[in-house]
């Protein structure tokens, strides 16, 4: 089965309400997440259980849900690959070795770098 994500609008008077409406949730099979916005009075549940199911339950403690959006859950935002090592500016197999050479230019040279 597919993992599904299931909002639904339910009502939410008072502390009592909320632990009914998350036991009767929780106790279905399938369900992996469930959050509750009090302020917005939305249940949202995730995982592969039916919600024509989790509305039953819900009617079950005298609720009237409403089902708002049922569709696939929201991914989650791919991690930026770390930063890979930077190359060298120069390398020579047969020279491994890093060596800078400064001459200045009172002594008629330049900059050497091998």
């Amino acid at each position: 089965m597919t993992t599904k994500k299931v909002e639904i609008k339910v009502d939410i008077d008072c502390q009592k309400c909320k632990h009914a409406i998350m036991e009767a949730v929780t106790e279905l099979e399938g369900v992996n997440l469930v959050s509750l916005d009090q302020e917005k009075s939305v249940l949202t549940v995730v995982g592969t259980m039916d919600p024509v199911c989790v509305v039953d339950q819900l009617k079950r403690i005298k609720q009237k849900p409403v089902v708002i959006s049922v569709g696939p859950p929201k991914k989650p935002d791919p991690k930026p690959d770390p930063c890979k090592p930077c190359l060298p500016y120069y390398y020579n197999p047969a020279h491994p070795c890093d060596m800078v050479s400064v001459n200045t230019y009172e002594s008629g040279g330049g900059c050497t770098i091998v």
